[in-house]
């Protein structure tokens, strides 16, 4: 008997430490997206106005290229045509121009949240996940109710919204309280395999972009002060 409760208290732990670990996850891709944006706040207009100078020089080489095929040819050069051709070839590079402008019209649009907002948000998601995130609860994507809850708690915390994920947390509590045992059944198909990769998904976000851009913006903002 006390092996089996052993064995019990082991799983449990595995499971703790497995949503721990999610929620390490959530929150450091919320953090990713909020580094993005101080990014770029901070060079966002002077890497488009650098990539639309690099667009002009494109552009003028790709019009000096056609005129020069143009004349080994031995036809004639005729501008509308020159356009209408190099256009075609530059929407790419516009493209991207456009999602430049649109990445810096959001990231000034962006709200700032106070400190206080941000770990209380953290707390009332941690408690959240704990009961709701797929990964844990099976119930979460079986059950209608469970999985609508579980997605608006999603798009509050990236918002930061704390007075609906009080109001979440709540609901939860009261749908859990009507669905009894079955309102949470654990999943432990191969609990050590997930560790593993949620691991390796923090390890990743950790040294890769936008979470890299922290020291950038730090060593800005301390060369400012």
């Amino acid at each position: 008997m006390n092996d089996l409760v052993l064995v019990e208290n082991q799983v449990k732990d595995r499971f703790d430490s497995y949503a721990e670990l999610l929620v390490k996850r959530d929150q450091l891709l919320k953090k990713a997206s909020s580094y993005q944006i101080a990014y770029t706040l901070e060079f966002g207009e002077l890497i488009k106005d650098n990539f639309e100078i690099r667009v002009e020089c494109i552009k003028k080489k790709k019009s000096i290229a056609w005129c020069m095929k143009m004349i080994n040819r031995g036809e004639g050069i005729y501008p509308s045509l020159m356009e209408a051709e190099i256009e075609k070839e530059m929407k790419l590079y516009y493209a991207e121009l456009a999602e430049m402008v649109e990445e810096n019209r959001r990231a000034k649009d962006s709200h700032t949240v106070s400190e206080f907002t941000l770990q209380r948000a953290k707390k009332l998601y941690r408690r959240l996940a704990k009961k709701l995130h797929p990964d844990i609860n099976r119930k979460t994507m079986e059950r209608e109710d469970l999985h609508d809850l579980w997605t608006r708690a999603v798009l509050a915390y990236h918002c930061s919204d704390v007075d609906t994920l009080e109001e979440l947390e709540m609901l939860t509590y009261s749908v859990m309280g009507e669905l009894g045992d079955e309102g949470f059944e654990v999943n432990e198909t191969d609990l050590d395999k997930r560790i593993e990769h949620v691991e390796r998904q923090i390890n990743e976000i950790l040294d890769t972009e936008p979470y890299t851009y922290t020291g950038v913006i730090v060593k800005r903002t301390r060369l400012q002060i």
